[in-house]
Formats: structure tokens, C-alpha cells, sequence
């Protein structure tokens, strides 16, 4: 078996409205990774890679997506509802100050109850707090009550400085919360060391080919190791990745065909759709 040909579910993949990424074309050209993301660039994307299945995640960002975090829910299950097959997605949240306790956990109801999508996803710098802020409580309380997951993204770039998404605080939700699903984005990114010790599931976006050039192939497949098959997730944060650096990658290291298979589908697929797993 190999990366290239196994069942694939992208389990972190941007794709934007067709007007922000039209203003991305005008504004950098058609070269530049956020020009090609709308949804159709990316289901030729999906084809092209042999990509089954993808999880559509926003980021908490009103200038990406839409400033009413609603809108930015119904154009997600928009494109749930045209691809069932190909497509699941988080909901969006946005900052909104003192009403952030009150409206986020209506806005998630609404989000899984009338659009269809799947979890929630967190981006703490994008929502000016910390993973830990006791103003998550109430939504995570409510994807709890809902049952579905939650992703954090987790990719600190400012060593020696306050890190709000930094997954040694992700780690305490995790505590508080031990019957909610929480994801760990870029698998804790350069702190990764902290999500290790912690976490529950974690994806792979963004960061692997990062390791690779950091600390090589080898020790990088013996960070992947160290979080075990059973929690990894396959992820790329299309457009930030390109599926032919990860296939390359992924290639050198020493997964078995049945890890492959829990990596690559299982484990996302487990935390989304449980009857399409054994």
C-alpha cells in the first residue's frame, strides 16, 4: 500500500467563498496557494490526489470567510448538502466580545442542527483569547451536549513569547472535558513536545513537511511514532499544503499497511462518520 493510492480524508482543508478567493487572484495572483481554493478548485484538487473525503475547517477569521460566523455556516453546509460524499465541516465562530458566552453556543446548535456540519473548529488567536479561557466553557460545554468534535488549532510561532493557542493549554480543556473529542491541529506545531504528552487526536496539516526540514526524515517519523497510529490524522491545511510533498514524506517513513489505513481514513472517519469504520 502505499500514500498515494490508500483511502485518503483530508482531515484539515481550507476552502474559501468564491469572492474571497476571486480578491486573493486580483490581489496576489493565480500562482499564490489562497487563489486556488474555492470549492471547485479543490474537488479537481481531490481527484487529482485520490482524495475521497475532506473536512472543511474555518478559522475564526472575518476577513477569509464572512464577518457574521452564520453566513460563513450556511456556505459550509451549502457544500456539505452538493457533495455529501465528498465533503463534512466545522462550524465557525467569530470574536464578539461580551456576547461571545451567550451567542456561540446557539450559533453551533445551529450550525449542526440546520446545516449539517460536524464539529466545531477553534482558532484561539484569530478569537483573541487563550484554548484554556474560561469564555470557551459554555460552547465546548454545548459540542459536548451535541456530541461532535472539536478542533483547536495549535501552531504557536512565537517562542519565548505568550502563545494563546499553545497546546499545553489545549491540554487543560482536554481535562476539563474528557468526553469531548478535541482534535490538536498541526499536531501542537512548534510545541509539539506538549501535545505529545496530552493530547487526544492530533493532525499532521501544515507542520510535517516543517518537521522535515527541522530535524529530518528520521527523527520526524519517530515524532509521528510517538503519537501512534491510533491518534494520527492525515491532514495537509490545503491550500498551505501540497498533497506531493506529503505523499514524499510519508513514503520514507515506516507505517504498516494497517496504519496507513487508520491514519489515512480511519481514525477522521471514526471521529465523524462511525459507520464507516468497523
Amino acid at each position: 500500500m502505499t500514500w498515494r493510492t490508500c483511502k485518503k480524508f483530508d482531515a484539515h482543508v481550507h476552502v474559501l467563498p468564491d469572492e474571497r478567493a476571486a480578491q486573493f487572484l486580483e490581489g496576489e495572483g493565480p500562482e499564490a496557494p489562497w487563489s486556488q481554493c474555492s470549492a471547485d478548485d479543490y474537488l479537481r484538487r481531490m481527484d487529482r490526489f485520490g482524495i475521497e473525503r475532506a473536512l472543511l475547517v474555518p478559522n475564526n477569521d472575518q476577513h477569509l470567510y464572512y464577518r457574521d460566523p452564520r453566513e460563513t455556516n450556511r456556505f459550509l453546509g451549502e457544500l456539505v448538502r452538493a457533495h455529501p460524499d465528498r465533503f463534512h465541516a466545522f462550524a465557525d465562530v467569530t470574536a464578539s466580545g461580551a456576547y461571545f458566552i451567550e451567542q456561540t453556543p446557539w450559533i453551533l446548535e445551529e450550525a449542526v442542527q440546520e446545516y449539517g456540519l460536524s464539529g466545531l473548529k477553534l482558532h484561539p488567536t484569530n478569537l483573541y483569547m487563550d484554548a484554556d479561557d474560561l469564555r470557551l466553557v459554555p460552547v465546548l460545554r454545548k459540542a459536548a451536549e451535541l456530541s461532535v468534535p472539536v478542533m483547536f488549532h495549535a501552531n504557536p510561532c512565537r517562542l519565548g513569547f505568550h502563545d494563546n493557542c499553545a497546546p499545553d493549554k489545549i491540554n487543560r480543556m482536554i481535562r476539563v472535558f474528557p468526553d469531548l473529542r478535541i482534535i490538536t491541529a498541526h499536531l501542537g506545531g512548534s510545541k509539539w513536545q506538549d501535545a505529545l504528552t496530552g493530547c487526544t487526536w492530533a493532525d499532521m496539516s501544515y507542520i510535517l513537511p516543517r518537521m522535515v526540514e527541522w530535524y529530518g526524515i528520521e527523527q520526524a517519523n519517530r515524532i509521528l511514532r510517538a503519537f501512534g497510529p491510533d491518534r494520527l490524522l492525515f491532514g495537509t491545511d490545503f491550500p498551505e499544503g501540497d498533497y506531493d510533498v506529503y505523499f514524499d514524506i510519508l513514503e520514507q517513513m515506516d507505517f504498516t499497511d494497517e496504519e496507513i489505513e487508520k491514519i489515512a481514513w480511519k481514525n477522521i472517519a471514526g471521529l465523524l462518520t462511525p459507520e464507516d469504520t468497523p
